[in-house]
């Protein structure tokens, strides 16, 4: 008959080792320590006390003197995190993974142009699809647009799926965002010069698929024209 003791003993030492192991047999380990969170920089979201900070985060080696996290690009964000010094609130922009290049809360208009009395809305150029499946978020990835209110909620993709984001303006007037976008039209997993561009519409304050201006029989005058014009003539 076995010592109950040692019994017991085996079976917190089985217990400890499961836990220590994911679902593959892999031993888990808890990397966050080495992490340290990059505040350096932040805005004032117009007059209304609200704060906004991009997000970067630096990292130590481990104990095996390696880095256990993918390198991110230089000039992007993993998050934003808002902060409302009236109310010492935060609030996390999302709990996706996203690449976020660029925010904007003047809504893209050149300086020395007046722009909205109210600012109530942020614009983002955001990568979030791993568009060549190699796990990276990086320039081959598309970049799309973004838009969340002053406080970082309401966060939504304004442009289309599968397309990369070129350039957008917001127009006062029709309360509308225009903006235009390559799509891979040629399938090779690029965004180039040998693309097709299309031009999108959309409704800032409502929840609206992007509507593309110019329709088909207007690109293929378009096509015919050109054809006609300039075609090489040996």
């Amino acid at each position: 008959m076995r010592n109950p003791i040692i019994l017991l003993c085996l079976l917190v030492l089985s217990i400890s080792c499961n836990r220590d192991k994911s679902p593959e047999g892999i031993v888990h380990v808890e990397p966050i320590e080495n992490l340290n969170i990059q505040t350096m920089q932040f805005s004032e979201i117009d007059s209304a006390g609200i704060l906004i900070f991009p997000l970067k985060m630096g990292e130590n080696k481990d104990r095996e003197n390696d880095y256990l996290y993918k390198e991110m690009p230089h000039n992007g964000y993993w998050n934003v995190l808002f902060y409302n010094t009236h109310t010492s609130t935060t609030h996390l922009l999302t709990e996706n993974k996203v690449l976020i290049l660029n925010y904007d809360f003047k809504y893209n208009i050149d300086e020395g142009i007046s722009i909205p009395k109210k600012l109530n809305h942020i614009f983002y150029e955001v990568r979030t699809t791993d568009f060549n499946s190699d796990s990276l978020l990086n320039a081959i990835d598309p970049i799309y647009l973004f838009v969340s209110d002053k406080e970082g909620k309401k966060f939504r993709k304004l442009s289309p799926e599968g397309y990369n984001l070129n350039n957008w303006a917001f127009i006062e007037s029709s309360n509308k965002i225009i903006l235009t976008a390559t799509k891979d039209s040629n399938k090779n997993l690029k965004f180039d010069d040998k693309d097709e561009v299309s031009t999108f519409e959309v409704t800032l304050d409502v929840n609206e698929d992007p509507i593309e201006i110019f329709s088909a029989d207007l690109k293929t005058k378009l096509k015919t024209l050109y054809d006609r014009d300039w075609k090489r003539i040996n």
